[in-house]
């Protein structure tokens, strides 16, 4: 299975999203810097948690008419010939004129919403929220992460299809094999009767058979479950199955040659001449520790200690066990 491109598509994909996600708060236009400017010197003068509401003395709901009335009203009392000598009256003052601007235009919507969602601090260049800020390293981290488990995600899907593929080339080599009924024969040899009946000839011999690689459409195989509480109608299975080789027309697809003896399934290998053992069990997913960057890891540490194996390439699922298969030669 090869991932590169899909792999490189997503870390391309992910760290775009972390890059706006962590450059999106920065942002801000004149105006926003200048309620940022306002409210930090606010809060400087009135105390944390000082709001332009607060120095009005009114709620968040107040209409034009009573934001304006409350303005004429604090700056009867923060005027600085009613506060001759007093340290920052002035100050106080210009900073009331800047509040009442904003709260009638149109910025008092913009500023009502850092109210309710937080203003960011200045930090040595700039506006930010004060939360986590994911630096590059953490971004490069989630990226890689975030690719393995694609990685691991795209294998388990690829697998499951591996060996459905797996088992219906294996049915269909049983089916032409053993006839229609194939499916109770597959199934007394694996669930023997009690007391013990007369086993087919057909389970016992070895047969060479032909059959196109994609295999036949047929039938579900019975569960466990219902071969062992005989809730299986072979009969019927029997007529669905001959109903399916009378519909099944070629597809073009390549036709390989198999040999069946009792359950289990070989397939020719044409380079070799060997008869290789069909098993679903060899298709397996890719785990964490096989993901690209311990590949990545594992080939450098091949290039320093010059064995120089390819560990980056993924070798096929179904032939990466060949200690565990069984070879039988024509």
């Amino acid at each position: 299975m090869k991932l590169p491109r899909i792999l490189l598509l997503a870390s391309v994909l992910l760290l775009a999203l972390f890059t706006l996600s962590a450059s999106a708060a920065t942002h801000w236009d004149k105006d926003d810097h200048e309620i940022f400017e306002l409210q930090s010197a606010l809060e400087r003068s009135e105390g944390k948690g000082a709001t332009f509401y607060s120095v009005l003395n009114i709620p968040r709901t107040a209409s034009a008419a009573e934001i304006k009335r409350a303005y004429r009203k604090k700056s009867v009392e923060l005027h600085p010939d009613k506060n001759a000598g007093v340290a920052g009256a002035q100050q106080r003052f210009e900073r009331l004129g800047l509040v009442y601007k904003i709260l009638r235009d149109g910025r008092k919507d913009r500023y009502d919403h850092f109210v309710a969602a937080g203003f960011p601090k200045w930090r040595n260049n700039g506006y930010f929220y004060e939360r986590y800020r994911p630096g590059l390293g953490a971004v490069i981290v989630g990226v890689v992460l975030a690719t393995m488990l694609v990685e691991v995600a795209i294998s388990s899907l690829t697998t499951k299809q591996e060996r459905a593929k797996i088992e219906r080339l294996k049915m269909s080599a049983r089916l032409v094999a053993w006839g229609p009924r194939y499916a109770a024969i597959l199934a007394s040899i694996r669930h023997p009767p009690t007391p013990p009946a007369t086993v087919s000839k057909l389970a016992t011999a070895q047969k060479k058979v032909r059959v196109p690689i994609t295999g036949f459409s047929l039938p579900a195989f019975p569960s466990d479950a219902q071969i062992k509480s005989n809730a299986v109608d072979w009969d019927a299975l029997e007529t669905q199955t001959r109903n399916v080789l009378v519909s099944t027309s070629g597809d073009g697809a390549p036709i390989v040659d198999c040999l069946v003896h009792g359950a289990d399934v070989l397939l020719l290998d044409k380079f070799s001449g060997d008869y290789i053992a069909l098993d679903e069990e060899d298709a397996q997913p890719a785990q964490f520790h096989t993901t690209w960057p311990f590949r990545l890891v594992a080939a450098l540490a091949n290039k320093v200690t010059g064995k120089h194996e390819d560990v980056l390439t993924e070798v096929d699922e179904t032939s990466q066990q060949p200690a565990k298969t069984n070879k039988k030669n024509k």
